[in-house]
């Protein structure tokens, strides 16, 4: 119809959602993919010592809105405090007011995150199974998401793809064995684009292989 005439296609992996005139098209820029190939290649290529699977599921703050995390973390260098990590995250039913109008999106990112673990040392055998970790990054937006308002020819884009937006995070791991882990964190980004300030609460679950480094 005339008002998807209005996005134009973008490649083999466009997904295009309608909801009355909102729009969201998804796929992955070309130039985003070749900078995390990159990267991924190369800080494994520089340590690939304890390499750390993760999943997460997420709620949150909004009310109905949750969301799912699938990454892949490393150490920096034979340093077990110092990690990078790099992640697919989808967050749905992420809710913005618009000309009274109250609109749900979908939100895909990839997060490009570096941490610092902190190991206390305790008599303690469940103390010395818990670490805490601090995460600062970026978020990358792969999701555009916009609204058309017909009536009055108006047309609204909350998010890009390619927006950059800064995102931190605060985990607390509990490690059952050397390589099964489940954590607990929050997440914040404090400028999402158009849609302001988003948080969520999640549990994951990760398992490490390779080479141990102080587990």
């Amino acid at each position: 119809d005339g008002i998807r005439g209005l996005v134009r296609s973008r490649g083999l992996g466009d997904v295009y959602k309608r909801k009355g005139d909102y729009m969201c098209s998804f796929t992955f820029p070309k130039k985003i993919t070749k900078i995390l190939m990159v990267a991924m290649l190369f800080l494994m290529h520089q340590n690939s010592y304890a390499i750390e699977p993760i999943i997460q599921i997420h709620k949150a703050d909004q009310s109905g809105a949750y969301g799912l995390s699938l990454g892949v973390s490393d150490n920096f260098f034979n340093q077990q405090e110092f990690n990078w990590s790099i992640s697919y995250n989808r967050l749905q039913d992420i809710n913005v007011n618009w000309n009274d109008e109250d609109i749900d999106f979908s939100l895909d990112t990839v997060d490009l995150m570096l941490s610092y673990r902190f190991y206390p040392k305790s008599y303690y055998k469940f103390v010395k199974t818990l670490s805490f970790e601090f995460q600062a990054g970026v978020g990358v937006a792969i999701t555009e998401n916009k609204f058309l308002w017909p009536e009055l020819n108006e047309e609204k884009i909350f998010s890009e793809q390619g927006d950059v937006n800064g995102v931190v995070a605060f985990l607390v791991h509990k490690k059952f064995t050397k390589e099964v882990s489940m954590h607990l964190g929050v997440k914040h980004y404090s400028d999402y684009s158009e849609f302001g300030d988003i948080s969520s609460v999640f549990l994951g679950f990760s398992y490490h292989f390779g080479k141990k480094t102080g587990y």
